[in-house]
């Protein structure tokens, strides 16, 4: 594997997984998988790296495939293995680099010279539930599993580092894989305490070190300078945790080190078992687009606020994306023939047509209850920072038209033939117009009542030709609450913006602001930028 360095303070891996289980495929059909490198820091597979895969069949819990090796061409990650007859069944697929012969590991350890190098130190894990045999490549997002430290080095006088070592750490970890492929990386207290040679990135200035995560308690470092002496620090009480990075800035004088080690930086990813908001998902910001989490996403400005052009495709760390409307809290998009809905999971579509939020995972993963459920307005939650969920404001100040909200006293829907997007000849907003200001307007449908809804666009109830085939009820959520109905199951209603096709009032398809119950919806998400 490569490795490139975009900053003196930050390294980490980013690896998407192009994936499509949307179509079932022959049996016999080959098994491979496509690395999507999306950011320049980052760890890449090089020709002839290869990897390990496991195939869990769901129904019975049985193996269909152990430790089969799968090599890297420089597209596709491919080898002997081929799918299973039964299409219809589903299986969990487990992956992980570096291959060993013997199977998945019960133990690794990392090397105690890495001088030369971190990354034959790096596990890599993936898991991905729900799989179908298709003829499309699976989506697999790797995870580091081990802890990495980068060592940041200030010197107060003029002398050449020779080493740097972190003392006193435990450097084998025992790997436990279940046979619903959850793994649980502990360190091995039985193999003592290590010293280890951190790798050179920049001489003198910056070295890491791929470590197992542990608490620490004498942990410490050591800097040696050439012809000279080997200068110590003591770091105590420090906890490192599978995914993350930590900066240890050490200032090195004649006589001492001072050292002071940082939180958790943003570009390791967690594995799964930690909370999402305990890290920042890696973010950086251009003109005209940004990347989140390894993907890119145009930008557009509109009356002067700065919105997504496209549909959010992140999922936060620990959920699987579900297929099923009835159960899950991030679904994938999908298409309808008037009547079915057929799930979309292929790369291709879901970065056209975003992924489905439930209410409560879009404001972050909170609960909704009487006392909360409309103090989330204007709530980050899942967009990336300096972004938020829009608020029912924001919207009706481009529509012009909104269901009433009884959070704020209103008795009657709400008109503004004001607002920017407003199409006077035909008093509603309309998509066309929408897309004429840039905002690139995706027919991507909405769950309600738990369920896909199907109907689509046609000359029953539109007039614009170019749309017809689409899903027509389509929403984009916002993060204010518009009512609270207590029925059997109590439900709290949130705007969102939605698409409205009727051929007596409405053929160009209006864009307004509706209910969305929290408890069975869920609709694709644009951020705005803060202002």
């Amino acid at each position: 594997m490569n490795k490139s360095y975009l900053t003196l303070f930050i390294a980490g891996l980013l690896i998407l997984f192009s994936c499509n289980k949307v179509e079932k495929t022959t049996p016999d059909a080959q098994v491979k998988l496509t690395p999507i490198i999306t950011r320049a820091l980052s760890l890449n597979f090089r020709e002839n790296d290869n990897i390990g895969v496991r195939v869990t069949m769901e129904s019975d819990g049985s193996t269909y495939a152990e430790n089969a090796k799968m090599t890297y061409d420089g597209t596709f990650f491919t080898g002997d293995l081929k799918w299973y007859k039964d299409g219809a069944s589903s299986c969990t697929l487990t992956a992980w680099y570096p291959y060993d012969e013997a199977g998945f590991p019960s133990t690794f350890t990392v090397s105690s010279d890495q001088s030369n190098g971190s990354e034959a130190s790096d596990f890599l894990f993936a898991v991905e539930k729900g799989v179908y045999p298709s003829s499309n490549a699976v989506m697999a997002k790797f995870r580091h599993q081990f802890s990495q430290i980068n060592l940041v080095i200030k010197s107060e006088f003029d002398a050449e580092i020779e080493e740097v070592k972190i003392k006193n750490i435990i450097a084998t970890a025992n790997l436990s894989l279940d046979t619903e492929g959850n793994l649980t990386v502990t360190a091995d207290k039985s193999a003592g305490l290590s010293d280890i040679k951190a790798e050179v990135i920049t001489p003198g200035k910056l070295y890491c070190a791929v470590v197992i995560p542990q608490d620490l308690s004498d942990f410490g470092l050591s800097v040696k300078v050439k012809n000279g002496s080997t200068i110590l620090s003591g770091i105590s009480n420090a906890s490192l945790k599978p995914g993350y990075a930590y900066t240890i800035t050490a200032t090195v004088s004649a006589e001492e080190i001072t050292t002071q080690i940082s939180g958790e930086i943003e570009n390791w990813i967690d594995g799964g078992s930690l909370d999402s908001g305990d890290y920042e998902v890696p973010f950086e910001e251009y003109e005209g687009y940004f990347i989140y989490d390894g993907i890119r996403y145009n930008t557009v400005t509109i009356n002067g606020r700065k919105w997504m052009a496209s549909n959010l495709a992140y999922v936060p760390a620990g959920i699987t994306v579900s297929s099923d409307p009835t159960s899950g809290k991030v679904f994938y998009p999908y298409s309808s023939d008037g009547t079915t809905a057929t799930v979309l999971t292929d790369n291709e579509s879901i970065q056209a047509k975003g992924y489905l939020y439930s209410i409560e995972t879009a404001l972050g993963g909170v609960t909704l209850n009487d006392e909360n459920f409309s103090s989330f307005e204007g709530v980050r939650g899942i967009c990336p920072k300096g972004w938020h969920i829009p608020t029912r404001a924001e919207y009706f100040s481009l529509c012009g038209y909104s269901n009433k909200s009884e959070v704020l006293g209103e008795t009657a829907a709400q008109t503004d033939e004001n607002a920017y997007l407003w199409d006077a000849s035909v008093k509603y907003s309309t998509i066309a117009k929408f897309n004429e200001a840039g905002f690139n307007f995706s027919f991507s449908g909405m769950i309600n009542s738990s369920k896909y809804q199907t109907l689509v666009i046609s000359s029953k109830n539109s007039t614009v030709e170019q749309y017809f085939g689409n899903i027509a009820l389509n929403y984009l959520m916002t993060s204010s609450a518009l009512s609270r109905s207590a029925t059997s199951t109590v439900k709290y209603n949130y705007g969102a913006l939605m698409t409205t096709f009727t051929l007596s009032a409405y053929p160009l398809g209006r864009m307004s602001i509706a209910n969305l119950p929290h408890n069975s919806g869920a609709c694709p998400l644009r951020c705005i930028k803060d202002e």
